[in-house]
């Protein structure tokens, strides 16, 4: 059974698992996973911050502007690649004023002691297509698919808030404690932040066409894997961090 605290949060195990267990290594993993959403959202927080000071005084003085503010160009890549907006994009003194509001308060929240759930989660969609998949695969005599389709039901969800909890605690696949680098489990942390803290939705994630909105998606300010991946981008570039980290 787990109960324990990380980097002050409270981590427990699924109640559909009493007996699950962490290690060490991954009391530890998961420990650095936390203090790397934490400084995803404040870096992201602090460049965007600067990023919206620049453009209101270039908007004045463009010399002043290019003498006593960086570029901003972390900013502008991820606005453009994640939310699929620039500067020019109707519309986005007020959307770019949404996004820093929802990390502002995603910050504050992980900043502060929380609780995370940790287990195979799972629910029953995730069940019916594991299922569905299988039988698929079988039919096709591809026996190895079949049964890796069996195996993603535990697997194939990262992490979860449930939005009729009281609590609305962030839940985590032990799967990606065992197998993620953690700046991808810090990457999960941060989109469950956003549900828990800023009430964003999934509108798409980022394999869904994402990537400068080709899915032609709306409402982006309010996606989650939106703010995981912007957050996550930013603090690799601050941080100077190696590809896959």
């Amino acid at each position: 059974m787990v109960n324990i605290v990380i980097q002050g949060c409270t981590v427990t195990n699924w109640s559909k698992e009493p007996l699950l267990t962490l290690s060490h290594n991954q009391q530890a993993k998961l420990g650095q996973a936390i203090q790397c959403s934490r400084q995803m959202t404040s870096d992201a927080l602090q460049r965007m911050k600067n990023y919206r000071h620049r453009l209101l005084v270039k908007s004045i003085d463009p010399q002043m502007a290019k003498d006593f503010f960086q570029s901003g160009a972390d900013v502008k890549e991820a606005l453009e690649k994640y939310f699929g907006i620039t500067t020019a994009s109707p519309g986005f003194g007020t959307d770019f004023d949404t996004i820093i509001g929802k990390i502002e308060l995603t910050d504050a929240g992980l900043q502060q002691p929380f609780d995370i759930v940790v287990g195979h989660i799972h629910d029953w969609d995730d069940v019916k297509e594991g299922v569905s998949d299988f039988f698929s695969e079988f039919k096709k005599f591809r026996l190895r698919s079949a049964f890796s389709a069996l195996g993603s039901i535990r697997t194939g969800t990262r992490g979860w808030v449930s939005p009729g909890h009281a609590l609305k605690r962030i839940h985590l696949n032990v799967d990606i404690i065992n197998s993620d680098p953690r700046g991808k489990i810090a990457r999960t942390i941060v989109h469950e932040g956003t549900h828990k803290w800023a009430n964003t939705d999934d509108v798409a994630y980022k394999w869904e066409n994402l990537p400068h909105n080709a899915g032609g998606y709306a409402n982006l300010t309010n996606n989650a894997d939106s703010y995981a991946w912007t957050c996550r981008r930013i603090w690799k570039r601050v941080r100077h961090m190696p590809a896959g980290s």
